[in-house]
């Protein structure tokens, strides 16, 4: 018969197992694609992200510039602005990493949208939409037979394009920005001089394109599914300042910062 000291000391012996003993904790698996509609969402997200980001980031550096006044009001409350300021060049690379970097632990990155593209390139032609427009209830089987017949089948040749595009814009990251990114912005691992070589790399263009590229991947990929256009990779442009019409999120994150900066002298 075991006293109450022996119950005691068994389950303390217990406890200390389940802290401390030599179990393994199998690891969560990752899931190694997510449908398509799922992938491009989040790809959408996040090439949105870092455009807001970026160009919020050269408002802030274009526009005071430009305008002495609107300087001498921002010195007025200069840490909020200093630290609005990097704060949005900090989110840039950061959403960039999450984009290009190929860390086997990633669960969304644009390699998982191309094998998402891969995985389902048999609903991404001319049947695929159609009943995709009869689905939605938009169109009856035969309006949608006929609207989706001179529409675009996706191959195996369009996507090798997109993910050599891919390919050369990733080059472009890593060879001058993704040590910025682990390096200044998501690790402090460069000395102020490494910093200064890093950041000497970078270039504004550059980077326009980059995201001009993003933009164009999702767009062309999300008018594929929607209308059956054929997939166009070239670089969008970013009118700065923009007109009213412009409408991207760069765009719209410019005007409403050049808002809120002129604002400060009305």
């Amino acid at each position: 018969m075991v006293g109450p000291l022996g119950r005691s000391w068994t389950a303390i012996r217990s406890a200390f197992r389940l802290l401390f003993g030599s179990k393994t904790v199998k690891p969560t698996k990752v899931r190694k694609t997510a449908p398509f509609l799922e992938e491009l969402e989040i790809f959408g997200n996040e090439q949105d992200s870092a455009q807001r980001y970026f160009f919020g980031y050269l408002s802030m550096h274009r526009i005071p510039g430009a305008n002495p006044e609107v300087l001498r009001r921002m010195n007025d409350d200069s840490t909020f602005w200093i630290t609005t300021r990097n704060a949005l060049l900090t989110s840039t690379f950061v959403v960039l990493g999450r984009i290009f970097d190929q860390d086997q632990k990633s669960v969304h990155n644009i390699d998982k949208l191309m094998g998402a593209v891969t995985n389902e390139i048999g609903s991404l032609n001319r049947a695929g939409l159609a009943q995709r427009r009869v689905a939605e209830r938009v169109m009856t089987q035969p309006d949608a037979d006929k609207y989706a017949s001179d529409r675009h089948d996706l191959t195996y040749a369009d996507i090798r394009q997109m993910r050599k595009a891919v390919d050369k814009w990733r080059k472009v990251y890593v060879a001058r920005y993704r040590d910025i990114r682990h390096k200044i912005f998501a690790h402090k691992g460069a000395s102020s001089v490494e910093a200064e070589a890093l950041m000497a790399k970078t270039n504004v263009d550059e980077i326009k394109q980059m995201l001009g590229f993003l933009y164009a991947l999702h767009n062309s990929l999300d008018q594929l599914y929607r209308n059956g256009l054929v997939p166009d990779l070239t670089p969008a442009t970013f009118d700065l300042p923009p007109t009213p019409s412009r409408s991207k999120s760069a765009e719209i994150l410019y005007r409403e910062s050049g808002n809120v900066l002129y604002g400060l002298i009305d």
